[in-house]
């Protein structure tokens, strides 16, 4: 039976910073070959024939998030593009399937890639040979229409006031996150959490471009030394290849897409401020019958107390843990409990109104009052 799918964390930039570099340690346990080889299809073509196909020729475009698009081409051309998805496991089998369906042994073979040429080859059977041809060279993806690939220097100006996010190669959720602003500052954050998007920031770093090959060159805040990679930008897709980390990639937001620039910590320290010593009244809409009242209070440290009553009843008071996201989400816990995303809402507040949002929730409109106060009498 196949081994449990795992998607490869790339050895992207955390891999070169201080404390050592737990992605490229995994990966040292693993057979190497097929995953660096993977990350170079990553924004790419592979064109490639089996041999019991009777000459159709297989095109497959891979994208970095695990997905892609495929066509064959017969005797009638090329056929219309269809979903697939793609893996690196465990054992360092490399897997392609058609989307809608689970990927199993005879989808998985060992990939390696000398220059352009290609090989997949199964566990049974003979190997396919093929050849990488860069970017999306058969125009598979409407969304690649028209882009042009960009390095050097010219890579990094687009970089300058938008955000690099990073995900695992093969997957979907974002890990780093570094925002390039225009002074030659970059804003970095991490989010660890897996059930939980809640990025911490990083001490400053800076940004420039080296004179002699146009690479670009982080320093400062936790890095012990330069690093410096080799960057290309291909619509929203950027590679970076340095030689201590290799080839990563990751994907280009526009703007302070994760909230992380000085001005966006700003308004987020000035609303808890305004939280942190007061109470929230909240009355839960689809409770407005029963009479069912919340009051928060925030203390400082990120803890504080939850009060509630029900249809006339006594108060309940609990212990409860907050935080405030950057963006202004506000995220409300149980003492105890791990937070998740469903714990947060989006928060506004305009004098002591106060309206709460959360996905595919109705909105609670409340209260904010000085100190700690206590619910309204009946």
């Amino acid at each position: 039976m196949m081994q449990a799918r795992a998607w490869t964390i790339a050895a992207v930039l955390l891999g070169a910073a201080p404390g050592g570099n737990p992605a490229r340690a995994e990966e040292a346990r693993r057979p190497v070959a097929t995953h660096e080889a993977a990350r170079v299809l990553v924004g790419n073509t592979l064109v490639y024939t089996k041999a019991d196909r009777d000459g159709d020729e297989e095109t497959v475009y891979f994208r970095l998030d695990g997905s892609g698009l495929a066509a064959t081409r017969g005797e009638h051309g090329l056929s219309e593009a269809r979903p697939i998805i793609w893996a690196t496991m465990s054992d360092g089998q490399f897997c392609v399937a058609d989307s809608g369906r689970k990927i199993w042994d005879g989808d998985c073979g060992t990939l390696s890639i000398d220059g352009d040429a290609a090989t997949l080859a199964p566990a049974n059977g003979p190997a396919w040979s093929g050849k990488l041809l860069a970017g999306d060279a058969r125009h598979l993806d409407p969304a690649t229409a028209g882009q042009q690939r960009l390095d050097g220097e010219a890579a990094i100006r687009p970089l300058t006031g938008n955000t690099l996010v990073f995900i695992p190669m093969g997957g979907r959720r974002e890990y780093l996150a570094f925002h390039f602003l225009a002074d030659g500052t970059v804003r970095r954050a991490q989010n660890d959490e897996p059930d939980f998007d809640n990025w911490v920031l990083h001490r400053d770093e800076s940004w420039s471009i080296r004179k002699k090959d146009g690479a670009l060159c982080l320093r400062g805040g936790e890095w012990k030394q330069d690093y410096c990679a080799a960057i290309t930008v291909t619509g929203d897709l950027v590679a970076l290849k340095s030689e201590g980390a290799g080839l990563t990639h990751g994907r280009l937001l526009p703007g302070d897409a994760r909230n992380l620039s000085p001005a966006a910590a700003a308004a987020t320290k000035a609303m808890m401020d305004r939280l942190t010593g007061h109470t929230l009244l909240l009355v839960r809409p689809e409770a407005v019958s029963a009479k069912k009242d919340v009051a928060i209070y925030f203390q400082r440290g990120g803890v504080g107390q939850a009060r509630e009553r029900s249809g006339g009843g006594p108060d309940v008071s609990k212990p409860v843990k907050w935080l405030l996201q950057p963006g202004g989400k506000l995220c409300v816990v149980d003492d105890g409990r791990k937070f998740g995303n469903g714990d947060c809402a989006a928060l506004s507040i305009e004098g002591e109104l106060v309206v709460l949002e959360g996905q595919g929730r109705p909105k609670i409109a409340g209260r904010l009052l000085r100190g700690k106060v206590a619910l309204p009498k009946e």
